[in-house]
């Protein structure tokens, strides 16, 4: 059985994303999945096709972003008394969230120039 390099450096950036998502909300990949809305395993095609055109950094960086979005999204969404906090965070999600290849990212390294 041969295992290759990226699948567990993919495993890797999962399990720490599994690791912040329960120290952050108390939830696991699963539950942010059922939070997020896309049923049928969104998040798991959503990662494979980040690392698959941007690699391990812009897996980080897209797992980094999904986790202050919806600490944004628990943080505002939290005291609403009409609807199902699940309900709002999927409205919201479906409506304002961009993937990494359609955001313009901002490199912070100061020594990387654009000419």
């Amino acid at each position: 059985m041969h295992i290759s390099i990226e699948d567990k450096t993919k495993d890797k950036i999962i399990n720490d994303f599994n690791a912040e998502l329960y120290k952050h909300f108390n939830i696991t990949v699963a539950d942010a999945n059922y939070y997020i809305g896309y049923y049928n395993g969104y998040i798991y095609q959503l990662i494979d096709r980040v690392y698959k055109k941007h690699g391990p950094i812009g897996l980080r960086s897209e797992l980094r972003y999904i986790i202050q979005y919806l600490d944004f999204l628990f943080t505002k969404l939290e005291n609403n008394s009409f609807f199902t906090l699940c309900v709002l965070i999927s409205y919201y999600f479906r409506l304002y969230y961009r993937h990494y290849s359609q955001r313009k990212v901002y490199q912070v390294n100061q020594l990387s120039f654009v000419f």
